[in-house]
């Protein structure tokens, strides 16, 4: 199709709340010209997703929830969202809002029903993972060693994870049980694509998302912003800590409940070594978005506040590389 700049134009100015208002998503609260939801395309346990109608009367997104997602779009307008959605090129988007056929909207989910509770999620997250361990098979099995055969990491079995297909597309992904604060019972999953997949895609969770723990005793804790990152670390330092993946830095704010059930007073942080903090002028009015360096000077100051001995981990600083695993790439043993 040919695409006219007034065609882009009208696309943009599209009211975003009543466009996923439509597709059955209820602002968590709304004023004229701003709303907050939910994030469309993925869980999230709190609103992390909004849309504003500029000055000039074009509407855009902000995803404040997809700093952890290494590529990942962060905002756009309504044919960025709809390239996403329905996982399809600019020209595809644009076509499907100008003739009202964007995927999602034919059958939107009704607004009136109620969105599941914690139980009722931590319920479905359990029946996926049982599910899934019962079906794994020598190949699956396979699967998953060459998966981490590809990270350089050892497969453990000891882990928990499993194969399982997951979304409309069937995108086969490694799961990894998430652990409750009392970290004997799961609360949700954290799921990494085993191929190729959309961006937003590439890792998802079930049930409630929270910090992933793999305990040894009394040992010092090590936390990292995903699973990989631990693994690498118990390659890099050997199997001396306990290992906690923060899954993301927008579940910093549930960490103590985990820490204060765990013995050892000591922490070393290795958060992501992130780009400087978004520069002035190019992060959206009001953006509480914050990178890897700025939360772990955060998160050292709180621990240190509340009585921990905190170590910063700085090799992958040092070594020019974004975390742990790919301090591990560049220097395998």
């Amino acid at each position: 199709m040919s695409i006219s700049p007034d065609a882009i134009a009208h696309a943009r100015s599209i009211n975003l709340i009543e466009f996923l208002i439509a597709r059955g998503h209820k602002p968590v609260s709304r004023r004229p010209h701003h709303a907050d939801f939910h994030a469309p395309y993925r869980e999230d346990r709190n609103p992390s997703f909004s849309v504003s109608q500029r000055p000039d009367g074009t509407w855009v997104w902000y995803d404040f929830g997809r700093n952890e997602h290494e590529g990942c779009k962060q905002h756009g307008d309504l044919i960025d969202l709809v390239q996403l959605l329905d996982h399809v090129p600019f020209a595809e988007a644009l076509h499907r809002i100008l003739h009202n056929t964007v995927r999602s909207m034919v059958a939107p989910s009704n607004p009136s029903t109620a969105p599941p509770t914690d139980k009722e999620r931590i319920a479905h997250a359990k029946k996926l993972y049982y599910a899934a361990q019962a079906n794994m098979t020598p190949e699956r099995e396979e699967e998953l060693r060459s998966y981490f055969h590809k990270l350089a990491l050892p497969y453990n079995q000891h882990l928990g994870a499993v194969w399982m297909r997951l979304g409309d597309d069937g995108i086969p992904y490694v799961a990894f049980p998430l652990p409750t604060p009392n970290i004997h019972f799961m609360q949700g999953l954290m799921a990494r694509a085993l191929g190729e997949a959309p961006p937003a895609l590439m890792r998802v969770a079930r049930g409630l998302k929270g910090p992933w723990i793999l305990k040894r005793g009394n040992a010092p804790i090590l936390i990292t912003e995903s699973i990989v990152d631990c693994l690498a670390g118990d390659e890099l330092f050997g199997p001396s800590f306990t290992l906690c993946a923060l899954n993301g830095l927008n579940t910093v704010e549930r960490l103590q409940e985990y820490l204060k059930r765990l013995p050892s007073r000591i922490i070393y942080v290795a958060l992501d070594n992130d780009a400087s903090c978004i520069a002035v002028g190019n992060a959206p009015q009001n953006s509480s978005r914050k990178k890897g360096p700025h939360v772990q000077k955060e998160l050292v100051s709180l621990l240190t506040h509340r009585g921990y001995h905190v170590m910063e981990v700085l090799l992958h600083h040092n070594a020019s590389v974004k975390d742990l695993h790919k301090l591990w790439l560049k220097h395998p043993q």
